[in-house]
């Protein structure tokens, strides 16, 4: 057994990857999170643990960070996990009932100006182009190297927590001291932008 640094110290499971013999716990103490192995649940006699279990344990240091080396004791959540809920987008206003016909909506009928003839309409006011909104923090996670394509260069991360595919490219691998990644290999990665397109900056075998 490797060297304790801290023992009985709490912990929530975060994920546990049953197919791939480990997972990730949070510490209590808000100091970061350790690495847990399959081979720790078995030798402590404890099943694959979920989402939100309290666990205490021993820690030591290893070469990617803290991981858990012994389990004292595990309790499951009182209350699986809910799914993350979605952000609904509020109804549509559908347009008046009084609308004429082949005019823009808001307009309605033009006032007369006295003389039998239609007042012209108000130009339209000109759309302000909205603005890019800036990068998100980085952050770092864990996932797999769905393919990586040596004629263009770059490949895809698919992330384990749900989430978009990860983008990088061989000058993120250079910068991280990685010649080049297999297909199928899992890694930990620092990445930024949108939830909807994340670029990885740095990327680290496990």
């Amino acid at each position: 057994m490797k060297n304790v640094t801290a023992t009985n110290v709490t912990a929530t499971v975060k994920w546990f990857k049953p197919e791939k013999g480990f997972g990730f716990v949070r510490l209590a103490d808000g100091s970061g999170e350790a690495f847990l192995h399959a081979s720790v649940l078995a030798a402590a006699s404890l099943p694959n643990p979920v989402e939100g279990t309290t666990v205490v344990c021993d820690l030591a240091q290893g070469a990617k960070g803290p991981q858990v080396v012994a389990i004292h004791s595990a309790t499951p959540p009182e209350t699986p996990p809910a799914p993350r809920a979605r952000n609904q987008r509020p109804p549509r206003a559908t347009a008046s009932a009084a609308q004429p016909m082949g005019q823009p909506p808001g307009m309605g009928a033009q006032p007369d100006d006295g003389e039998g003839f239609a007042r012209p309409p108000k130009p339209p006011r000109e759309r302000r182009e909205r603005q890019a909104e800036p990068a998100g923090p980085a952050t770092m996670a864990y996932g797999t190297v769905r393919w990586y394509n040596l004629d263009s260069q770059s490949g895809l991360i698919e992330p384990w927590e749900d989430g978009a595919t990860v983008y990088f490219d061989r000058a993120t691998l250079r910068q991280s001291g990685l010649d080049i990644v297999a297909d199928g290999e899992d890694v930990r990665y620092l990445a930024v932008g949108s939830e909807d397109a994340p670029v990885a900056q740095r990327v680290e075998l496990i």
